[in-house]
């Protein structure tokens, strides 16, 4: 049972405890007594516990322990009520409400209809038909089916809310695990060449500055310039508030490359980009510098975006030492997740002429030329 339902129990007890107790004053009761003896007083006090037991954990219930706990009830109350006439029929709601709770549908209908039956042959059927159909005897027969019935309803419910609560549950862990991943692509991505260059600019300063050069100074404040803004972009990052653009990005790469030594060329394309594609080839064009300043060792690099018809196409070529290791690392596969997340294709690995070469590809392209559109 949820913990937010743990009160039911009790409101169970509490509901069916007026019946015992009328039971037992009728027990106690001179002019009512009928010879019932001490054997009916032991008979309630064994029903009373049944109920308290079970329902001092009542799910999850085993059909083991519901048949149980049903079967001493019915054999009980059948002791009472044929053979010590402790004519109560109402105690037949006991077993009705476990059979109800402990079983699932059809077998727990079932069970309540065979114990409607039993609180039948406890009762004063005498009358006409309309008055045993209408009278008191069909309140407590309508009673034991309904708080059977009921209580069945009340475990599918339970079920269905221990259900959600699973659900909401793993929603939340599937929630934290894909912030947890957001924040690790985007950080790997963020600082991944913001470290590299401030690494390459460090240690051009210190070359500079062993020749005593007076550049080296700029180079440090370039330094300083980039952990703040390593900082600014982390920030932003953690609130998901950063945002990027294909022209800062190509910006940042000339600069970036310029840094480490790497010859930038720019192929002429057009730069139609459509808005949905926009950060993703952004991502893209960052994820490839970083690895061309971080890994390749190239001298040049080369750089081809054309976008336009609603497909973009990327391809970042260097001629450097080409994939290092046999698989992508935390930076491609997330790049490559971006770009399958759009419906994109995505490629990276070694280039046929040597080096790396990374493409990836947005949108669907149009499949009929001109000279088909031009054909009868």
């Amino acid at each position: 049972m949820p913990p937010k339902m743990l009160w039911f129990r009790t409101v169970v007890r509490l509901a069916i405890a007026p019946v015992l107790v009328g039971a037992l004053l009728s027990w106690l009761d001179p002019q009512r007594a009928q010879g019932h003896g001490l054997g009916a007083g032991v008979g309630l006090t064994v029903l009373g516990a049944i109920h308290l037991v079970y329902w001092r954990r009542p799910w999850p219930a085993t059909l083991r322990r519901t048949l149980a706990a049903a079967a001493a009830m019915v054999l009980t109350n059948f002791v009472l009520i044929h053979l010590l006439y402790l004519r109560q029929p109402l105690l037949w709601l006991y077993p009705a409400l476990i059979v109800g709770a402990g079983m699932r549908a059809p077998g727990a209908v079932v069970g309540v209809a065979l114990l409607a039956l039993a609180a039948a042959t406890s009762m004063d059927l005498e009358g006409s038909l309309i008055a045993r159909a209408l009278g008191p005897n069909h309140a407590v027969l309508l009673s034991v089916v309904l708080a059977g019935l009921g209580m069945t309803a009340v475990r599918q419910l339970i079920a269905v809310n221990a259900d959600l609560e699973a659900t909401k549950a793993e929603l939340a862990e599937l929630a934290v695990a894909s912030e947890r991943e957001r924040l690790a692509r985007e950080l790997h991505d963020l600082l991944g060449r913001t470290l590299a260059l401030i690494a390459v600019k460090a240690e051009l300063a210190s070359r500079l500055s062993a020749r005593n050069d007076p550049s080296a100074d700029a180079e440090l404040r370039d330094v300083q310039r980039l952990a703040r803004d390593a900082v600014r972009e982390v920030r932003e990052a953690v609130t998901g508030e950063y945002t990027t653009s294909v022209a800062r990005e190509l910006e940042a790469a000339r600069q970036a490359l310029k840094s480490a030594g790497v010859e930038l060329s720019v192929a002429p394309g057009v730069l139609d980009i459509e808005p949905a594609h926009e950060a993703t080839v952004a991502w893209a064009l960052r994820e490839a510098v970083t690895n061309v300043v971080k890994h390749s060792g190239a001298s040049r690099c080369r750089i081809a975006l054309d976008a336009s018809g609603g497909v973009t196409v990327l391809e970042v070529v260097d001629d450097g030492r080409g994939p290092l290791g046999a698989s992508a690392g935390i930076g491609l596969k997330g790049l490559a997740d971006r770009v399958h997340a759009l419906g994109g294709t995505f490629e990276a690995g070694a280039n046929e002429a040597g080096g790396f070469r990374l493409r990836a590809e947005l949108g669907a392209r149009v499949a009929t030329s001109a000279a088909e559109e031009a054909a009868p």
